[in-house]
C-alpha cells in the first residue's frame, strides 16, 4: 500500500491542464461519507478517454477490509489498459457504454486563435417587436423645428407652421398612446412590472381624455419609458425578455440556421420571489412550536475555536462552556434536536429543555447563531421551505404551516395561468397580493420606486420559441477581432491582480503589524475602500491605463468612424498587452455580448451583417446563472463543463441579502460539489458541505505572495477569495475609450468594438431648463444640431440604472428625456453626466423573427474559454 503525503495534498491547488490521454480508474468504499464515490466521477474531466469506477463493500478505509479483492481489480485493470478489448489505447469512450465525455467537448476552436467557445450560447432578445420604436417617430415635425431654431429659437415656439406641426404630431402621439394602452400585451407586461401602473394605462384609453392635458402627459412618458425597454432592451425577464439557448457548430457550413416556432413565447413558469418565502417562514418562526423544529446553524461569517468565536471586523466573543457546546452542536438540524444534545451533558448546566432554547435565542440575539428557516438566495428556496415544513415533528404545527404555503400557492398557480389575459392577471397577482399579507402580515412588496430589485411577491421567465444554430463562418468572421480583444481581457486581469494584490498587501501589512494572526474578515472589511470607495481606487488607475492602451492602438480616431483590421493590430495588442496567463482562475473564462445587425434572416445568411460589441464580461463565466440555467436542457452538463474549464474547488461568495441587484433569480446556479461558499456576512448559510466562514480564514505572505488558509488547512491565493468582486471591477474597467465629449465609432474589421458616444452634462445640455412641452421639444432639437445626434439614441444619466432610448424627432419622448434631466439635476445637481450612444443595430437591422415575420432586437451571449493559457 502506498502512503500519501497529506500536508502535500492539502497545500496542492489545482491548475488547469490538458486532459490525460488515459483512462483514469476509481475505486471507492461504497459507504464512504468522505469521499462518496459519486464524487471521484469528477476524474472525468482530467482524461481525454473515460474513468472506470468500482465500488467494494466497506466505507473510508475499506482497502483494509477488501484488499485481495482490491488488488484484484487493479491488476485486471492494468491488462485491460495495456490491450483493451475493441479499442486502440487513447481512443474516446462510448458515451453510451461509459456515460463519458470528452472534457472539451463543450468547446469548439475560436479559428486558430487558441481560444475556444462554448458550443452552447445564450441568444437575448425582446418581446416585442423593434419595429414598436419607430410608433412615436415625428419627422416632419423635426424637419419643421429644425428650419425654424437657427434662425430665431426663441420665436419659433410661436411660430404658426411650428404650432401646428407640433400640435399635429402630439395628437397623433397620443393616439398612438391610448392604443398600446389598450394593448393586452403591453397591459401584461405592465402588470407583472408594476400593478399601479395599470391605472395610468387606464387613464390613456380612448375616450378617457379627460383630466389636465398634463397629467395625461405624464402618463403617456410612464408608458413611453415601458415601451421603448420592451421594444429596444435585451432584458431577461418574463415574457418580455425571453430566455433562447442556441447552439455553435463548427461543421455546419452556413452562418447560421434559424427555424421561430409558432409562438413566442415555448414555456412560461411563475417563482416566488425568495424575500417573499423568507417573509412566510418568519411568520412560521414567530410560533415558538414551530419554531423549535426549524435549523439552528452558525453564521457563515462567524468562526468558533474553543471557547471563542471570531467576528468580521469585531473582537472575539469569549463563550461559556454551554454556548461553546452550543456553536458546536448547531450544524442545520432542528433546535429541537440540538438542545436534546445539550442536554445529555450536565456539565452544560442545562437542566430543562427550555434552558437550552433560552441559550440558542442569546446566541441568536449576538448575531452568532441563526435560527429559522434560513432559506437560501436561490430559486432552490421554495423546495427548502417545502422540506423545513416537512421537518415539523408536531401534525399540529406542521398541517398550519402547510394550510398556508397552500394558499400562497393556490394564489401564485392562478397568477400562472393568467398568462395571456391581462384582466385576468390583474386580478390574480391581486388575490395573491391578499392573500400574502392574510397569511405573513407583511406588506406585498418591498423597495418601492426601486428598479431590479425583486419589488414583487412572484415573477415570471420563459423561453423563447426559436432554434438557432451558428455555424462554422461566423465563428471564422469573428475569430481575428475577438482574439484582439480577448487578449487585451487577459492582461486586464493580470494588471487587474497587480494592482489589488498590491493594495491587499499593503492592508495585510497593517493588520500583521498588530498582535494576532490576520482574519480574511478583517482584511476583507479594511478592502471595501479600495474595492468600492469613493477615492481613487486600483481600477480606476488599471482601467484608465487599458484605455490609454487601446488610445495608442487606434492612433488619433478624430470624427470617425475609424475601422482597423486584426492582422492589422495584432503585433501592436501583442506589445501592448503582454500576458500568457489570467491573473485568477475565473479569467480563463470571459463572456461577450454580440449584437448582429442584418435586415432580416436571409441577409444573415448570406454573410450581409455586422457585428456589434455590447458588454466584454470579464473573467464571468455568465451562464453560471439562475435565470439562464432553468431553461437549458441539461444544466448537469454545464455544469461539469464549467467545472472542467475552472478546476473543482472555487470559491464562491455568499452574498448577503442586502447585495444590491441581487436576487434568487440571479443566483449562481452551476456550483461544484467541490466548490467552497464564503461568508463574510450575516445571511443563509449555503446548502452545501463546503461553507467557509471569513473569519476562519487566516492570511498568511508566503514566497512574497498573500495565502489564505481555511480552518482545514487548504491553502490558496488570497486573490481567488476576490474573484467574484474582481471581475465585478474588471467587466466595468474593459472600455476602450477614455470618457470624452466625443468618441467616434471604432471597428475591428467587422466587429464594431465602441459605439459612437457623446458625453456632457444635464447643465450643459440646457434640457432641464426648458419650461413647457414645445419648449422642451425645440431644446431637444438645438441640443441634438449642437452635438450632431443621430434621431435614434440611447442616452444615460448617471442617476438612473440602465440607459434609456430616446427618439429625438418625437415630442413624447422629448418630453421623456427633459424631464429624466430635471429630475436628475433635482436629486443630484447640474453637474450629472448624461452619455448618448448611437443606436446600433437600429430596427431595421434586426434579424431574429417569429412566424409571423415581425424582428426582434437581440444579443448572442458567448463563453469564450482561454484553451491557450490553460494548455500553456
Amino acid at each position: 500500500m502506498l502512503r500519501a503525503d497529506l500536508a502535500w495534498l492539502e497545500a496542492y491547488r489545482y491548475q488547469p491542464r490538458g486532459p490525460l490521454p488515459v483512462p483514469v480508474t476509481t475505486f471507492a468504499g461504497a459507504s464512504d461519507q468522505a469521499v462518496p464515490p459519486a464524487r471521484l466521477a469528477g476524474w472525468q474531466r482530467h482524461t481525454d478517454t473515460e474513468v472506470r469506477g468500482h465500488q467494494l463493500p466497506g466505507g473510508h478505509f475499506f482497502p483494509h477490509d477488501a484488499l485481495a479483492e482490491l488488488a484484484t481489480l487493479i491488476r485486471d485493470d492494468l491488462h485491460a489498459g495495456r490491450s483493451p478489448a475493441g479499442r486502440p489505447p487513447g481512443a474516446p469512450a462510448s458515451a453510451a457504454g461509459s456515460g463519458a465525455t470528452r472534457s472539451a467537448d463543450h468547446r469548439a476552436p475560436l479559428g486558430d486563435t487558441g481560444w475556444s467557445v462554448w458550443r452552447d450560447a445564450l441568444l437575448r432578445g425582446t418581446g416585442f417587436p423593434a419595429a414598436g420604436l419607430d410608433r412615436f417617430a415625428a419627422p416632419e415635425l423635426a424637419a419643421t423645428a429644425d428650419a425654424l431654431v437657427p434662425v430665431d429659437p426663441q420665436r419659433a415656439v410661436h411660430d404658426d407652421r411650428f404650432v401646428a406641426a407640433y400640435q399635429a404630431a402630439v395628437a397623433r402621439g397620443s393616439a398612438v398612446a391610448a392604443e398600446l394602452a389598450a394593448d393586452p400585451l403591453l397591459r401584461e407586461a405592465v402588470g407583472w412590472q408594476n400593478l399601479n401602473a395599470l391605472t395610468g394605462l387606464d387613464h390613456l384609453l380612448p375616450g378617457r381624455g379627460t383630466g389636465r392635458p398634463s397629467k395625461r402627459r405624464e402618463r403617456e412618458t410612464a408608458l413611453i419609458r415601458y415601451w421603448q425597454r420592451y421594444c429596444g432592451k435585451n432584458d431577461t425577464i418574463g415574457f418580455f425578455g425571453p430566455t433562447c439557448w442556441v447552439t455553435v457548430d463548427p461543421e455546419l457550413a452556413e452562418v447560421a440556421t434559424v427555424r421561430p416556432g409558432s409562438g413566442l413565447t415555448r414555456r412560461r413558469r411563475v417563482h416566488y420571489e425568495t424575500w417573499a418565502l423568507d417573509a412566510y417562514a418568519q411568520r412560521l418562526a414567530d410560533d415558538p412550536a414551530i419554531r423549535r423544529w426549524l435549523p439552528v446553524v452558525v453564521s457563515p461569517e462567524i468562526h468558533r475555536d474553543g471557547r471563542l468565536a471570531y467576528r468580521p471586523a469585531q473582537p472575539p466573543v469569549s463563550l461559556s462552556a454551554a454556548a461553546a457546546a452550543a456553536l458546536s452542536a448547531a450544524d442545520g438540524r432542528p433546535a429541537v434536536e440540538v438542545v436534546a444534545e445539550l442536554s445529555t451533558a450536565p456539565e452544560l448546566g442545562l437542566r430543562r429543555a427550555d434552558d437550552g432554547y433560552l441559550l440558542l435565542d442569546g446566541l441568536v440575539r449576538q448575531g452568532l447563531l441563526r435560527w429559522g428557516a434560513d432559506l437560501p438566495l436561490h430559486p432552490d428556496a421554495e423546495a427548502v421551505l417545502r422540506e423545513r415544513i416537512a421537518a415539523i415533528g408536531t401534525e399540529p404545527e406542521r398541517g398550519s404551516a402547510r394550510r398556508g404555503l397552500d394558499r400562497l400557492d393556490a394564489a401564485r398557480d392562478a397568477v400562472a395561468a393568467a398568462a395571456g389575459d391581462p384582466e385576468a392577471l390583474r386580478a390574480a397577482l391581486g388575490g395573491l397580493a391578499e392573500t400574502f399579507e392574510a397569511v405573513t402580515g407583511q406588506p406585498a412588496q418591498r423597495r418601492a420606486g426601486q428598479t431590479y430589485a425583486g419589488r414583487a411577491l412572484c415573477y415570471e421567465d420563459t423561453d423563447r420559441d426559436l432554434d438557432v444554430v451558428f455555424g462554422r463562418p461566423l465563428l471564422d468572421e469573428l475569430a481575428g477581432p475577438l482574439d484582439i480583444l480577448l487578449r487585451a481581457a487577459r492582461w486586464l486581469t493580470v494588471a487587474l491582480a497587480d494592482a489589488y494584490g498590491d493594495a491587499l498587501h499593503e492592508l495585510y501589512r497593517e493588520l500583521a503589524a498588530e498582535p494576532g494572526p490576520v482574519r480574511l474578515s478583517d482584511l476583507w472589511y479594511l478592502a471595501q475602500g479600495p474595492l468600492w470607495g469613493g477615492g481613487d481606487r486600483p481600477v480606476d488607475a488599471v482601467a484608465a491605463q487599458f484605455a490609454a492602451r487601446w488610445a495608442g492602438l487606434f492612433g488619433d480616431t478624430g470624427d470617425g468612424p475609424v475601422r482597423r483590421s486584426a492582422a492589422e493590430l495584432a503585433p501592436a495588442v501583442a506589445a501592448a498587452f503582454p500576458a500568457e496567463r489570467p491573473g485568477w482562475s475565473a479569467g480563463f473564462v470571459h463572456s461577450p455580448d454580440l449584437q448582429l445587425c442584418a435586415t432580416d434572416v436571409a441577409a444573415l445568411r448570406r454573410g450581409d451583417y455586422q457585428v456589434v460589441l455590447g458588454e466584454m464580461h470579464v473573467a464571468w463565466p455568465t451562464f453560471d446563472c439562475a435565470v439562464f440555467t432553468e431553461w437549458h436542457p441539461d444544466a448537469d452538463r454545464l455544469r461539469a463543463a464549467l467545472a472542467a474549464d475552472l478546476g473543482p474547488g472555487r470559491v464562491r461568495l455568499l452574498y448577503p441579502p442586502d447585495w444590491p441587484r441581487h436576487t434568487g433569480r440571479v443566483a449562481h446556479s452551476l456550483a461544484d460539489a467541490d466548490d467552497a461558499h464564503l461568508g463574510v456576512a450575516p445571511g443563509p448559510v449555503a446548502a452545501t458541505p463546503g461553507h467557509l466562514p471569513a473569519s476562519g480564514v487566516l492570511v498568511t505572505e508566503q514566497d512574497g505572495g498573500l495565502v489564505a488558509t481555511d480552518p482545514a488547512g487548504r491553502r490558496r491565493p488570497l486573490l481567488e477569495l476576490f474573484s467574484a468582486l474582481l471581475a465585478m471591477h474588471a467587466v466595468d474597467g474593459f472600455k476602450l475609450l477614455a470618457p470624452a465629449a466625443h468618441t467616434a465609432r471604432l471597428s475591428i474589421d467587422r466587429l464594431v468594438v465602441s459605439r459612437e458616444t457623446w458625453r456632457t452634462t444635464v447643465d450643459r445640455s440646457g434640457l432641464a431648463a426648458a419650461r413647457g412641452d414645445a419648449a422642451r421639444y425645440l431644446a431637444v432639437r438645438r441640443w441634438r444640431a449642437e452635438l450632431g445626434l443621430p434621431e435614434r439614441v440611447y442616452v444615460k444619466i448617471d442617476t438612473e440604472i440602465k440607459p434609456f432610448f430616446v427618439d429625438l424627432t418625437s415630442p413624447q419622448f422629448a418630453v421623456a428625456l427633459c424631464n429624466a434631466a430635471r429630475g436628475a439635476r433635482t436629486r443630484a445637481g447640474r453637474d450629472v453626466p448624461v452619455s448618448v450612444t448611437e443606436m446600433l443595430p437600429t430596427p431595421d437591422e434586426c434579424w431574429v423573427p417569429d412566424a409571423a415575420g415581425r424582428r426582434y432586437f437581440s444579443e448572442l451571449r458567448l463563453q469564450i474559454t482561454d484553451a491557450e493559457a490553460m494548455d500553456g
